[in-house]
C-alpha cells in the first residue's frame, strides 16, 4: 500500500533550511563606477551618501522626488539629512548621472535615465512619463546665443492628460 506524502506541518522550510516565508531576492546590482571615476577625476570624496543615493535612483523605474529618496534611503543611511540629499542629487545632475526634472507642478522630480528623452506631465494626476527621442532644438539655441545668451541645452515638457485621465 502507497502513502500519499502528507503536507508539511508548520511553516514552510526554505532551501536555505530557515523556517519562514521565502525569501525576498537581492535587489539587483548597479553599476556605480561612473560616479567613482567622476569624483576622482574631479578630486573629491566617494562617500556612501553619494553611492547609496546614485543607486536608489537608478534602481527606481520612475521619477522620484528627493524627500521619496530621502525616506527610500532612511534605513541605510539614517542620518543622512535632507539638505545632503539635495547636494546630492544637485552634484549628480552636475556630473551627468541624474537629470532634474521641473513640472511645475510642485517639488523637482530626479532621473538617472540621461540618454535623449523628454517628458510628459499630466495635469490632471501629476503622473510624469518618459517621451524617447532627442529635442531638435539646435534653431532655438543659436538663437538664445544670438542675444548674448551661453546656453548649455534644452529640455521639452510637454503638459497634457495621461491616457488614463483622457479616458475619465
Amino acid at each position: 500500500m502507497r502513502h500519499s506524502p502528507q503536507p508539511p506541518v508548520g511553516p514552510p522550510q526554505r532551501p536555505d533550511g530557515v523556517t519562514g516565508p521565502p525569501a525576498e531576492p537581492p535587489p539587483p546590482a548597479v553599476d556605480q563606477s561612473d560616479l567613482i571615476e567622476l569624483l576622482r577625476g574631479r578630486g573629491q570624496r566617494v562617500t556612501s551618501q553619494r553611492l547609496v543615493i546614485l543607486r536608489d535612483l537608478r534602481r527606481r523605474a520612475r521619477h522620484a522626488t528627493a524627500e521619496e529618496i530621502h525616506r527610500s534611503v532612511h534605513d541605510e543611511l539614517p542620518g543622512t539629512s535632507a539638505p545632503t540629499i539635495y547636494a546630492t542629487l544637485d552634484l549628480l545632475v552636475q556630473l551627468g548621472l541624474a537629470r532634474r526634472i521641473d513640472t511645475g507642478l510642485g517639488a523637482a522630480l530626479y532621473d538617472a535615465r540621461t540618454e535623449p528623452h523628454q517628458h510628459l506631465v499630466c495635469r490632471h494626476c501629476s503622473r510624469v512619463e518618459d517621451l524617447d527621442g532627442e529635442l531638435a532644438a539646435g534653431d532655438l539655441l543659436r538663437r538664445a546665443a544670438a542675444t548674448g545668451f551661453r546656453p548649455s541645452g534644452a529640455e521639452v515638457v510637454i503638459f497634457g492628460l495621461c491616457t488614463a485621465c483622457a479616458r475619465e
